[in-house]
């Protein structure tokens, strides 16, 4: 049952970043909405939401990852060439 949940949020937040939402929209991060009674179940959710929203950020091509593991936005990165 977790790992069906754990995919669904996983879908959610691929979902979420697709409709433009950002990282701050994270359904896990409003405990007076989903109290939180088990703190590795709420960080596997919190985690897997965060997981796909980034899947989908970057295969759209909203963000550039370079070696080092910063990130960089394509504003910023055209900005620093300018």
């Amino acid at each position: 049952m977790m790992f069906e949940n754990l995919l669904e949020m996983q879908e959610r937040g691929v979902r979420d970043r697709a409709l433009g939402r950002s990282l701050a929209d994270n359904p896990m991060s409003k405990p007076d909405v989903l109290p939180i009674t088990d703190l590795q179940e709420w960080y596997s959710m919190f985690d897997a939401w965060r997981f796909g929203w980034a899947i989908e950020d970057a295969m759209a091509g909203h963000i550039d990852l370079p070696r080092d593991g910063r990130v960089v936005h394509r504003d910023d990165r055209a900005a620093r060439r300018a």
